[in-house]
Order: C-alpha cells, then sequence, then structure tokens
C-alpha cells in the first residue's frame, strides 16, 4: 500500500533527523585524529564531490540557467556567512569532550531565526513563544554551566562557539529561505562546499599541515560527508515537498536525541546528568517556539479570510 504524501514528508524528515545526527559522531571520531584544517579540506571536498555525482544525474542538471549578478552577490554573501558558521560549528565539536553537548546547543538556531523575524519583520513573541524562548535560553544555560567557569572560558569553549554558530547559522536560514526559488537548493549545496573547501585548504597551506590523512580518519570523513551534509540535505527538501516546513523542524529539533544515541554507541559515553536535562529543556523551547508560530500564522490567515469575506459581503 503506497504511502500517504503526508506520511512520505514524515518518513524523509525522520531520515534526515538521524542522518543529521552522525554529523557529530563521524566528524568527531575524525577530529580525534586530524587537525580542524585536515579535517575540512577532506569533508567538503568530498561534499563536492557527493554534490556533484547526485546534481549530473538529476533533471535539474540538463537545464541550463546562467546565474545573475544579483544571484552571484548573494552566493557570495551565503558563502562568507558559511565561513564563519560551519567553521565555528566544527570547532565546538572539536573543543567538546562529548558531541552530544554541540547537538543539544544547535537547537539555539531557531531562538535566533525568532529574533530575526522581530528585529527584522517587526514580528513579536507572543503566548506561547515567549515561554519557547525563556526555555530555550534556560536550557542553554544549564547545558553550559561549569562551576568556576569565567566568561573568557566559556566564549572560546564549545558553548561559545555554538553561541556564534547559531547566530550565522540563523542569518544563513532566512537568506537561504528568502532566495531558494530563484538560485535552488542544488546550487546553494554546492556553494556552500565550495567556499568551505577553499577556507579550509587555504588555512591547511597557510599553516603548513599535510593533506595526509590516517586511514581511520578518512573513512569517517567518508561516511559522515555522504550521510551528513549530502543525504541530510536531499531527505530535507524531499520532506517539504510533502509537510510544512514547521512541522519538519519539530522533528529535526530532536536529532540531539539521536546523537546521544550514536556517542553512545560509538564512543560510550553519555551526557551528565544536568546536560542531558538542559538539552531537553531546549528541545521543548524550540517546540513551544514553533508551535507558538504556527498558532500565529493560523489567527492571521483566518483573520485574512474573515476580511475577505467581509469585503465580498
Amino acid at each position: 500500500m503506497a504511502l500517504k504524501p503526508e506520511w512520505k514528508g514524515y518518513a524523509w524528515i525522520l531520515l534526515a533527523t538521524v542522518t543529521g545526527s552522525t554529523v557529530y559522531v563521524f566528524s568527531k571520531a575524525a577530529l580525534n585524529e586530524v587537525s580542524l584544517f585536515q579535517f575540512g579540506s577532506w569533508w567538503f571536498f568530498l561534499a563536492i564531490v557527493w554534490n556533484l555525482l547526485f546534481t549530473l544525474r538529476s533533471a535539474e542538471s540538463r537545464k541550463f540557467r546562467p546565474i545573475t549578478h544579483g544571484s552571484l552577490k548573494v552566493l557570495l554573501i551565503l558563502g562568507l556567512v558559511e565561513m564563519v558558521a560551519t567553521g565555528s560549528f566544527y570547532a565546538a565539536i572539536e573543543a567538546s569532550a562529548n558531541p552530544s553537548i554541540p547537538s543539544f546547543l544547535r537547537n539555539m538556531e531557531y531562538l535566533f531565526i525568532a529574533f530575526l523575524g522581530v528585529v527584522l519583520l517587526h514580528e513579536r513573541f507572543r503566548g506561547v513563544e515567549i515561554a519557547g524562548v525563556i526555555l530555550c535560553l534556560a536550557g542553554a544555560f544549564v547545558i553550559s554551566y561549569h562551576k568556576g567557569g569565567t566568561l573568557s572560558s566559556y566564549l572560546s569553549g564549545s558553548s561559545g562557539l555554538m553561541l556564534l554558530c547559531t547566530s550565522f547559522y540563523a542569518i544563513r536560514t532566512l537568506l537561504a529561505k528568502m532566495f531558494i526559488h530563484t538560485i535552488g537548493p542544488t546550487l546553494l549545496a554546492i556553494n556552500r562546499a565550495i567556499f568551505l573547501f577553499t577556507l579550509s585548504a587555504v588555512l591547511l597551506a597557510s599553516f603548513g599541515q599535510s593533506i595526509r590523512i590516517p586511514t581511520g580518519a578518512f573513512i569517517s570523513i567518508l561516511i559522515g560527508s555522504f550521510l551528513g551534509p549530502f543525504l541530510t540535505s536531499i531527505s530535507q527538501y524531499s520532506a517539504l515537498k510533502y509537510i510544512e516546513a514547521s512541522r519538519a523542524a519539530i522533528i529535526q529539533s530532536t536529532t540531539a536525541l539521536f546523537t546521544v544515541i550514536g556517542v553512545l554507541l560509538y564512543f560510550g559515553k553519555l551526557p551528565l546528568l544536568y546536560q542531558a536535562f538542559g538539552g531537553i529543556i531546549t528541545i521543548g523551547g524550540v517546540m513551544l517556539i514553533i508551535a507558538g508560530r504556527r498558532i500565529e500564522d493560523r489567527k492571521e490567515k483566518a483573520e485574512g479570510r474573515r476580511q475577505k469575506a467581509e469585503i465580498s459581503v
């Protein structure tokens, strides 16, 4: 029996959530053996390869459309934003003793997206959304707590790097949503990989590091670059054909839970009890923010229909 379109969407986004969690596991496994610049050079080189192979086999690649000057500007800005966001993301994983912690803090991206909506679109937090924001901030504070820690140690550690990372990822997400129909997801993915590979390769050469890496690290990068940046992206875009982005976001906010399972199986580590508690609080906060946004959208649509009905009468 064929799946209903909605269930197809949930299946795709569940796959994206599970494969997305593998990024933390395989990248940490590789970063335990190689430097951040060696890792980035191989990881994003392979990401370019996977995306190009997929593009050459897709119908989209047979429809050549020249890139406009405006689109080139957007790709440049997105590439620079990705350098900061993704660079600090993998630096946070490298700095963290347990990659489950950055996966919980990644949910802060939803909080920054909500804040940007307030600043740029003059939206307002209401009811459920306010509760979600408070939970997100409280959860992040609990996760990041270190007895005797200082502000400088926080900012230079994994938590500070994730704060930087998620704020720039929020900018990236909003820009990508604005231009997704004029540029396209495939070009966005390849542009991201090219910028990040270039940054990694330049830093690798500048610090005189070797491109040669241990076989074990290469295998982790090979598997992770396929499951993470490539398969996760395809699954996300496929899911959005069948379900709303807000529903997909709610499911993807649970990525950290799958990461915890993966880290336990691969490294035999679990987050500390208070860190796990903080992570669950952040997930709950994200769900409230998204749910609150959906409620407001429904109210606005209902009000719009009511006004149209009054005009027609």
